[in-house]
C-alpha cells in the first residue's frame, strides 16, 4: 500500500513539474484537458490590466466595447456583442506575485509558464518578467503655441477624513501632492483644467504652493461651495501667459447641486496675442464599478443636456465662439452622451491624435473617458491632441502611495489629455 501511495505521489509530482508547450488558442479550446497542469504558452501576450495579485493578459490590447461599437438599451448591436465576446474569450487572468509597479499595462510577456487552475485562470508562485515599453515622452509645445491640459486628479482633498480620503494619511497626501505637482510641471502647460479637486480654495492653494516651486507663476480659478466635503473642478493658469477675462459660468443654477462645481466654463485671454477663448470643464456622473454603459446613463444625459444648454449662454455672455470642452465625461466614444455632444456640432478632437488610443483602463479594457471637444472655430486652431500615459498603465493602488515613491506616474487613475493650440491661426 505504501509503495502504491509513493508511486501515485511521484506520478502526480512529475505531471505537475512537466511543462507542455501550448499556444493560447489551443489552451483556450481545451481548458479542461490542461487543468492542474503546468504549461508554457508560446503565444506572446500583452498585459492588458494590472490589479493587486493578478494580471489580465491577451494577444493584443483589449478595448472597451462601448469605445468601438454602439450598445443599445433595447438590444446590443451585433458589433457590440462581437467585441464583448472577443474580450471575454481572448483574455486570461494570471495570479502571480509581482510587486507594485513591476508590471505596466502594455508590457510584453514571452514564454509564460504557469499552472492552469480553471477556465481562463492561471497561477504561478513567481514574479513575472516582462518587457517594458519605452517611457512616454511629452515634448513641449512649440513657440507661439498654448498648451492646455485636461486631467482627472483623483479625489485631491486638503481635508482628510471626509468623502474621498477616509483612509488616506497626511503622509500619503504629501506623497500625492509631490507626485502630482511634479507631473503637472513636466507637462509644461499654460492652463490646467482639473477634475476631482476638493471644492473651495484650500485644496487648489495647497497644490499651487507645490506647483509654483517649479519657477512658473500659477494662479487658480475655483468655484466655492459651502459643503467642502465634495469634489469639484479647478483651473490653474500661468499668470504670465494667460488670464481669465470674466467670471465663471455654471451649467447649474442650483447652488446646492453637486454638479454645479463639476460643470462650468471660464473665458481666457492669451496675453501676448489678445486672442480669447472659452474652456468648459466637465465631470459627468460616474458608472458604478463593473456596470455597463446603461448604468447612470439617464444622469449622464442630464449632464449632457445641462452642458449643451450652458454653452450658447457662455458664447453670448463671453462674446467668443471659440470653445474647448475638457474633463472626465465617464463615457466611452460610442455612448449616447458623447454622440449627443458631437451631433450638437462639437468636434471630437481625440482622433486627431489617435483613434486607437485611450486615457483609462478598467479590468483589462481600455478606452477614452477623458475627452476633448471643440467648436468649429476652435477646432481649426488646435495643432495636436494626445493623452499622456502617465497613469492608466500603472498598478491601481487606490491612492495608497508608498512613502518612498518618487515617480511622477500613477498620481491618479486617468491619463491627462494634452492640447496644443495656436490661437488666431487656422490649421489646415
Amino acid at each position: 500500500m505504501r509503495n502504491k501511495f509513493l508511486l501515485f505521489a511521484l506520478f502526480y509530482t512529475l505531471s505537475a513539474i512537466a511543462v507542455e508547450r501550448v499556444s493560447l488558442d489551443t489552451l483556450q479550446a481545451h481548458w479542461s484537458r490542461y487543468t492542474n497542469r503546468t504549461v508554457e504558452i508560446t503565444t506572446p501576450l500583452l498585459v492588458c490590466g494590472n490589479f493587486y495579485d493578478s494580471l489580465v493578459l491577451a494577444p493584443e490590447r483589449l478595448f472597451c466595447p462601448e469605445e468601438r461599437a454602439v450598445g443599445l438599451a433595447e438590444g446590443d448591436s451585433a458589433a457590440y456583442d462581437v467585441l464583448r465576446a472577443h474580450n471575454r474569450e481572448a483574455s486570461i487572468v494570471l495570479h502571480c506575485r509581482n510587486r507594485y509597479y513591476d508590471v505596466r499595462t502594455g508590457d510584453l510577456i514571452r514564454g509564460l509558464k504557469a499552472r492552469v487552475t480553471g477556465e481562463r485562470q492561471l497561477l504561478t508562485g513567481k514574479s513575472i518578467r516582462t518587457k517594458h515599453l519605452p517611457k512616454d515622452r511629452l515634448p513641449r509645445a512649440k513657440k507661439g503655441e498654448l498648451r492646455i491640459v485636461g486631467a482627472n486628479i483623483e479625489n485631491y482633498f486638503a481635508d482628510l477624513g471626509g468623502y474621498a480620503h477616509k483612509r488616506t494619511t497626511p503622509k500619503q497626501l504629501a506623497v500625492k501632492t509631490k507626485k502630482l505637482s511634479s507631473a503637472l510641471r513636466a507637462m509644461h502647460a499654460d492652463i490646467f483644467a482639473l477634475c476631482e479637486m476638493q471644492v473651495g480654495d484650500k485644496a487648489p492653494a495647497m497644490l499651487l504652493k507645490a506647483l509654483n516651486k517649479g519657477g512658473r507663476k500659477y494662479a487658480f480659478v475655483s468655484m466655492g461651495m459651502e459643503n467642502a466635503d465634495r469634489i469639484g473642478g479647478c483651473f490653474i493658469y500661468d499668470t504670465e501667459r494667460v488670464r481669465p477675462c470674466a467670471e465663471w459660468m455654471s451649467a447649474y443654477s442650483d447652488t446646492a447641486s453637486h454638479y454645479r462645481a463639476r460643470m462650468y466654463a471660464v473665458p481666457f485671454e492669451e496675453i501676448a496675442s489678445g486672442e480669447r477663448f472659452v474652456i468648459s470643464l466637465n465631470h459627468f456622473k460616474s458608472k458604478r464599478p463593473g456596470r455597463t454603459q446603461y448604468d447612470t446613463n439617464m444622469r449622464r444625459m442630464q449632464n449632457t443636456d445641462s452642458l449643451l444648454a450652458m454653452l450658447p449662454r457662455a458664447i453670448e455672455t463671453f462674446g467668443d465662439e471659440d470653445v474647448l470642452l475638457l474633463g472626465d465625461y465617464n463615457c466611452y466614444t460610442q455612448e449616447q452622451p458623447i454622440q449627443t455632444i458631437i451631433r450638437a456640432g462639437y468636434q471630437d478632437m481625440l482622433p486627431l491624435g489617435s483613434s486607437s488610443d485611450y486615457s483609462y483602463s478598467y479590468k483589462g479594457e481600455a478606452g477614452y473617458l477623458d475627452r476633448c471637444f471643440a467648436s468649429p472655430g476652435m477646432a481649426k486652431q488646435i495643432i495636436r491632441v494626445q493623452p499622456w500615459h502617465i497613469n492608466a498603465d500603472w498598478y491601481y493602488s487606490h491612492g495608497a502611495y508608498k512613502m518612498k515613491d518618487k515617480s511622477k506616474h500613477r498620481y491618479a487613475d486617468h491619463d491627462p489629455i494634452v492640447v496644443d493650440v495656436r490661437l488666431g491661426t487656422l490649421v489646415p
